[in-house]
């Protein structure tokens, strides 16, 4: 890669940085290494705390009124919805059909070195364990267990990563992100700059 080509990702990469530094310095924590893609929807960031070595594609529409954590070295496809609110429609109090106008907060607990697919919907209230991974298209209505891979509406448990070799991974720290990128330097791989 010539230095002109370097040039202009160095200046991109700041520019987006700089963007990106501003969003976070509104958020309750964010680690290191951390990408977010734009054209994304984030409502209440000061209820948001996200890990190390995390990435989120773009499109991402995240209500954090309930809060949201999302631990370090977790992957997020684009197109996704994280809800940690929704509408009173069954109280004893209820004051008018078909909801009134109070909202039902719940957190959304993401773990770490969770891998969520594209265009996943993630509902109020859930806990996504430890090494999980999300199928594409999937809605997450209730938790998913530590190394369970589920998908479809609702969301099912379809079978168990191999923790033995998920737990030898993590215990040599060969976290994706963490080996691959900085997002902090630049956006490029590791090994091209």
């Amino acid at each position: 890669m010539n230095k002109l080509t370097r040039l202009h990702i160095a200046l991109a990469d700041a520019k987006e940085r700089k963007r990106l530094y501003k969003l976070y310095s509104t958020m309750k924590k964010v680690g290191r290494n951390v990408h977010l893609c734009p054209k994304y929807n984030i409502s209440s960031s000061s209820n948001i705390s996200i890990g190390d070595n995390v990435w989120i594609g773009e499109l991402l529409y995240a209500k954090g009124e309930g809060g949201i954590t999302i631990g370090s070295g977790t992957i997020i496809s684009r197109n996704c919805e994280i809800w940690t609110s929704n509408h009173n429609y069954d109280s004893e109090d209820l004051m008018t059909i078909p909801y009134d106008r109070r909202f039902v907060k719940k957190p959304v607990v993401i773990g770490e070195n969770v891998w969520i697919g594209s265009r996943v919907i993630i509902l109020p209230g859930v806990t996504i364990n430890e090494g999980a991974v999300v199928g594409a298209g999937a809605v997450v209505t209730k938790d998913v267990p530590k190394y369970a891979v589920v998908g479809g509406n609702p969301a099912k448990i379809l079978k168990y990563r191999n923790i033995e070799v998920y737990e030898q991974l993590k215990k040599e720290g060969k976290v994706y992100l963490d080996v691959e990128y900085d997002y902090d330097v630049s956006s490029l791989r590791k090994s091209e700059y």
